[in-house]
């Protein structure tokens, strides 16, 4: 026999590596978990109950209730020959406590082990002695699961250990629990009727006329049992054997309860008897009482199963246990005895209210479980519970805070209210506070878990920049909340604005350590120039600097506020001098230096001061944008490993699209050489033009021809980029993701509005560009032209009830602003040539750059699919056709690489019709169940029954697909979603994929096999198909019902209805003339036997299924003609409403798979991240690529990487800075040139 787990409790503690330590539970909490937790369910809970906090609850959503409806309440009695109970004053320190119990209704067994003996320094036991830790709070940690094996009868048991959180307290708990000795089965066989009456049968058979008339009665075989194990724990002479032909025992046990009593120790010999074979069994010899913390032995189980019998026999009415001989005390409770082991059996209680609940029936409002208390807690004990949660489980700190304000408002408690107040004034929040936080920096609350601290940070000084002094302390505030929220030193050291070390000021200053001196002046300037009040800080951050670098130059700049140079201009006047109002959005730094070149052609004498105004500004630019906010690893080689896509708001689909196009290699070539496949656009051109059996206007092109050309640029970056990462431009993301009919504001045609002078340079008023009075008129005329420019505007959103049509319910508006005439004339005249003047054509505004959010809004919009259809659209409306279909439709290199052609046969009554489209996806629905992608594909392609049209006069039609010419790619879109109860839902069912995807089943034809061979082939696969919707009906029946549960959970729920309605009425001790509920005893019985059966259906359905579908797979085993590999996978992780996309491609050339996560490219160790379903991640698109071609189709890497000069800056997201004449560009020095 296996000894027990450990005869003395655990010292394990809360750094046990078997769970980390989160919220705890006062003693009451947990005992009132205890008393309804039912292992059986848990599966079904989703949770363990007694083990883990309870979910958040969600004032807006619907109640939920706590304990699931079939968990036991248990009724809890104790056993005393096994418990060493703590005595009347309470707990003594140093000793330890073992309470024995069993369930009277399931008959579970739980022992409740505690520990109070002295941990090292862990000596003052929590306890009314205890003025600061009242009761213990205990937090979970962890968990043992064994076998004991007792009499050779396998006894699986759970052991929960816990310690309480009190910093001194020494407390242990051991909660331990196993099944009833007595299985169902074995019950079955002693208590059953018509089992019995068989027995008497065969007893009849067996003893002839000494068998009793009469069949044995339910209660007897527990009545004799509980006799036999009483003789064995206190055996006497003469009362050890049993004959087998006993006329009682053979009619009440036979034969079939054999192994029933092996399992409880009896032994089977055969005997002489005056010279007869007679075959006896002797009574259990257990070993003597020992100890009630030693391990368990043969002994005990032999009393718990006497304890089970007399909880079974009491469930019997008294008038069916008449004659019983087996006598018994009633059980006492234990619910008192625990509450005092654990020194919790009158704690204070709330007013009004005398004693605790006197049924675990009832639930608290789920705020108390969130503290680990319960409802009848006094005030100041639900203070004391809030303390301890916060003290142990600092992350969810607002929600405990939400949870004792909604409590203090729901009691009316002055006490609670009043530290809710002093908590919120020293900076607590609660939930809903940290949410409005997160959106007041632009992020979505529910991502806070995967938002790292930098990029709440980068977010932050994004905002900074956008807004005014007076709103920037509001934002540090939201920035404050957030930092206390995730207990992140780094956020809130930021949102206090303070700057302590080297580190902290090149952050505060947005610069890296590399820049030199002089943009810690620029900066300097920029910072204090946003916000006077920042020049105090600002200072302190150049000081550090100055300290840290030693540089005399930045201490004379601290000391004089001057730099050398004489004249100089700030950065303020630095914009107004170029005549740019925007100066919150990133400039094109190669546009503004060509146009600062042209006004130094128009007034050579004000030179110096343009490359003075052109070298703040530049500096400016790239310190504010050249930091991506991410550190990207560097451990792959530059010039053999792909670049990742930053991420510019939600795309990170598209990241994965952009990245998987950019592996084709002859779609790659095509974009990098676009204008040699550009469209003509004129109307003669594009006359016969069709794409996706439509018409293409001039603008669509033009629109189409941007994104290639957007495109191209990426690609270029990717190939050439000196870094790990690019960043796509938003302009890319908005036409790649905005459908054809949608209107999206050019930024390259945009002016900034005109706004408020900045100041004047050398008396001389700037205000950027200006028109003149006689513009005015022609801005008016154009005010609403937008049509007429350079505009990524489709479809005017009015009126055209056409277009409205396709868009309005599905994709939101950008709005198009307003569009200034960009000739004007100079504003000089009169002004002296030795100054600065404006010249006779203001420079281009740099672009403001598209509304990040609008983008998001349109990722959100469309699913994986129709954004990698739009994609395509804009390649075909881009670049000319090869040649031209039947239809009208231009055939090009899209459609060569990934449309396949695809039949549909109609079949009606003896009708066959044929039609063939072109498709780019072939898409799937994984359905409630884990299942290989040939299932999928095959349900996809095989014989389906349409709903009959009224003009078929109900003859029913029926149809199948095949592939009469298949793309060489082959992409296959995974569709998850599905609607529920007016809500959309995420199917996480699991796609087995296979390196290899034979296409043959679903072509129309083979090498090897005819047209005619593969249909007969086809038609045995949807006879299996027909037998497999079959068991899919039966299985939905099974498991869908009205109520939330599954037809075998519903009928034995219902049986337990029955059996508590007969209960009461058993109960009721009120005598009625007529009974008003008809009676049918035997119907419980009966449907708790019919829910087992439908349990065990519901399995054989599954395994049914499970076989089909590899007897369906198996019937195209042989054909293996058109071999296809495995690409590319799209996994998105998240729920329906929102998520993470990244993608895994091979890399054919170098045998590799890599994960393209964002920014991030990493090598896939581990394929199974592939190949089967870990996490909660799920594919949601495959690509395939026939075998024979994809090293010439694809290509995973393709670098080239341009490395800058030592002296050139270089921006982090792989756009050079190109540095045209740099010669000429003086260098901000500081007043001491040689320091």
């Amino acid at each position: 026999m296996a000894a027990a787990a450990g005869t003395v409790p655990f010292r394990g503690g809360l750094s046990s590596t078997d769970s980390t330590p989160a919220a705890g539970k006062t003693a009451p909490r947990l005992i009132q978990d205890l008393l309804t937790y039912d292992p059986r369910y848990e599966e079904r809970a989703g949770r363990n109950l007694l083990t883990s906090p309870p979910p958040h609850h969600d004032p807006d959503a619907r109640p939920v209730a706590a304990v699931p409806i079939r968990n036991c309440r248990h009724d809890l009695k104790i056993k005393p020959e096994q418990s060493a109970s703590a005595p009347k004053d309470g707990p003594e320190p140093n000793a330890s406590y073992k309470v024995a119990t069993y369930c009277q209704k399931c008959r579970w067994h739980i022992d409740i082990i505690v520990d109070y003996r002295d941990n090292n320094n862990k000596n003052m036991p929590c306890g009314k002695a205890t003025q600061d830790y009242v009761l213990h709070h205990f937090v979970f940690v962890h968990e043992v699961i064994q076998t004991l094996h007792l009499m050779g009868h396998p006894s699986p048991e759970r052991t929960y250990n816990f310690q309480c959180s009190a910093p001194r307290c020494p407390v242990e708990l051991r909660i331990r629990m196993h099944p009833p000795r007595f299985s169902e089965h074995e019950l079955e066989l002693l208590t059953n009727k018509a089992i019995l009456r068989k027995r008497l049968d065969t007893a009849k058979q067996l003893v002839g006329d000494r068998a009793d008339g009469h069949m044995a009665r339910s209660v007897d075989a527990l009545d004799y049992l509980g006799t036999y194990l009483n003789d064995s724990l206190n055996p006497q002479k003469g009362k050890s054997r049993i004959p087998v032909l006993n006329r009682k025992f053979v009619r009440t046990f036979g034969k079939d309860c054999d192994n029933i009593l092996k399992n409880l120790g009896f032994s089977f010999e055969i005997e002489d008897e005056d010279g007869e074979p007679v075959e006896v069994w002797h009574l259990p010899k257990p070993p003597p009482a020992h100890g009630p913390l030693d391990s368990d032995d043969e002994r005990t189980l032999i009393e718990d199963g006497q304890h089970e019998i007399i909880a079974l026999l009491s469930a019997f009415p008294e008038a069916e246990r008449v004659g019983v001989r087996h006598t018994f005390k009633v059980p006492q409770s234990a619910l008192q005895t625990i509450e005092k082991t654990l020194a919790c059996e009158d704690y204070q209680k709330k007013t009004l209210v005398g004693t605790r609940r006197a049924t675990n029936h009832e639930e608290d409002h789920p705020y108390y479980a969130g503290l680990g208390a319960v409802g009848d807690f006094s005030d100041a004990l639900l203070l004391f519970a809030y303390s301890r949660q916060v003290a142990v489980d600092l992350a969810n700190s607002t929600y405990y805070f939400e949870c004792l304000q909604d409590l203090a408002i729901g009691r009316k408690s002055d006490l609670l209210e009043t530290q809710v107040q002093l908590l919120a004034s020293n900076g607590q929040t609660n939930r809903k506070e940290v949410a409005s936080a997160y959106r007041s920096l632009g992020m979505d609350p529910k991502h806070a878990h995967v938002l790292g601290d930098d990029h709440i940070i980068g977010q932050f000084k994004a905002r900074l920049q956008d807004i005014s002094p007076a709103a920037a302390e509001e934002t540090r505030n939201n920035l404050r909340v957030i930092g206390n929220a995730r207990n992140s030193e780094k956020i809130k050291l930021e949102a206090s604005n303070a700057i302590e070390t080297y580190e902290q000021a090149l952050s505060w200053l947005d610069l890296v350590p590399e820049q030199a001196d002089e943009f810690v002046e620029t900066m300097y300037g920029i910072k204090v120039n946003d916000n006077p009040a920042n020049r105090e800080i600002a200072t302190k951050a150049v000081n550090i600097i100055a300290t840290h670098r030693k540089s005399r130059r930045l201490q004379r700049f601290l000391l004089t506020g001057t730099v050398d140079g004489g004249g100089e201009i700030d950065l303020g006047q630095a914009y107004a001098l170029l005549q740019i109002q925007d100066r919150a959005s990133a400039i094109d730094l190669s546009n503004l230096e060509q146009q600062v070149r042209l006004m130094i052609e128009e007034n050579p004498g004000s030179e110096e001061k343009y490359e003075q105004a052109y070298t703040l500004i530049k500096a400016e630019q790239e310190s504010r944008y050249s930091q991506s906010g991410f550190a990207i690893s560097n451990k792959y080689p530059l010039e053999s490993w792909p670049v990742g896509c930053l991420n510019i708001g939600n795309t990170c689909y598209l990241n994965s699209v952009l990245q998987f196009l950019f592996t084709i290699k002859p779609l790659r070539d095509m974009v990098l050489n676009c204008d040699d496949y550009m469209q003509d656009t004129s109307p003669e051109a594009l006359k016969a033009k069709r794409v996706g059996r439509s018409a293409v206007t001039a603008e669509k092109v033009e629109r189409a021809q941007q994104f290639l050309h957007e495109l191209r640029g990426l690609f270029q970056r990717m190939i050439t980029a000196s870094t790990h990462s690019v960043r796509p431009e938003a302009k890319l993301a908005a036409l790649a993701l905005s459908k054809t009919t949608l209107a999206v504001a050019d930024t390259t045609a945009r002016n900034a509005t005109e706004g408020p002078r900045l100041g004047d340079i050398e008396g001389i008023p700037v205000a950027g560009p200006m028109p003149p009075p006689e513009a005015a008129s022609v801005t008016k005329e154009n005010e609403f032209s937008a049509a007429s420019l350079d505009t990524l505007v489709d479809t005017v959103m009015g009126d055209d009830a056409e277009a409205k049509d396709e868009t309005s319910s599905t994709v939101a508006e950008i709005d198009v602003d307003e569009v200034r005439p960009m000739e004007t004339e100079s504003l000089s005249n009169g002004i002296d040539t030795s100054v600065p003047e404006p010249p006779s054509r203001p420079p281009p505004i740099p672009p403001r750059p598209l509304d990040i959010k609008k983008i998001e809004g349109l990722a959100e919009q469309q699913d994986a699919a129709e954004i990698l259809n739009n994609v395509f659209d804009l390649f075909s409306c881009a670049i000319t056709a090869d040649k031209k279909m039947e239809d009208g439709e231009q055939w090009d290199l899209v459609k060569r690489l990934f449309f396949s052609n695809v039949t549909t046969v109609r079949l009606t009554n003896d009708t066959t019709a044929r039609n063939s489209a072109l498709q780019d996806t072939h898409h799937v629905f994984v359905g409630h169940r884990d299942r290989p992608l040939y299932a999928a594909l095959d349900d996809e392609f095989s014989l389906s029954e349409l709903e009959s049209d009224a003009s078929q006069n109900g003859a029913k039609t029926s149809k199948f697909e095949y592939i009469a010419t298949a793309s060489p790619i082959q992409i296959i879109n995974v569709r998850r979603l599905i609607f529920e109860k007016g809500q959309a839902t995420k199917l996480d069912s699991h796609i087995g994929l296979e390196d290899v995807l034979y296409l043959d089943r679903y072509l129309e034809r083979t090498t090897t096999r005819s047209q005619e061979e593969l249909q007969q082939l086809r038609e045995k696969q949807w006879h299996l198909q027909r037998r497999l919707k079959s068991l899919e009906s039966r299985k939905k029946v099974v498991h869908e019902t009205e109520v939330e549960m599954d037809l075998p959970d519903a009928v034995s729920e219902t049986a337990t209805w029955f059996e508590d309605i007969s209960k009461a009425e058993d109960e009721n001790l009120i005598d009625v003339d007529e009974d008003p509920i008809p009676k049918f005893p035997n119907l419980p019985q009966q449907m708790h036997e019919k829910a087992q059966a439908l349990k065990n259906e519901a399995k054989d359905i599954d395994e049914q299924m499970r076989k089909m579908d590899g007897q369906s797979n198996t019937v195209f085993e042989d054909c293996k003609d058109h071999p296809y590999v495995l690409h590319a996978v799209f996994m998105h992780r998240g729920s329906a409403t929102g998520g993470h996309y990244w993608i895994y491609i091979r890399d054919f050339q170098n045998d590799v798979w890599r994960e393209y996560n964002d920014e991030a490219v990493n090598k896939v160790d581990d394929l199974d991240k592939i190949f089967k379903q870990k996490d909660r991640a799920t594919s949601t698109g495959l690509v395939f690529v026939k075998q024979d071609l994809v090293n010439k189709l694809t290509e995973a890497v393709c670098r080239k990487p341009e490395m800058p000069e030592p002296s050139q800056p270089q921006s982090m997201n792989g756009n050079e800075i190109e540095m045209t004449d740099v010669d000429k560009l003086p260098v901000l020095e500081g007043l001491d040139k040689e320091a």
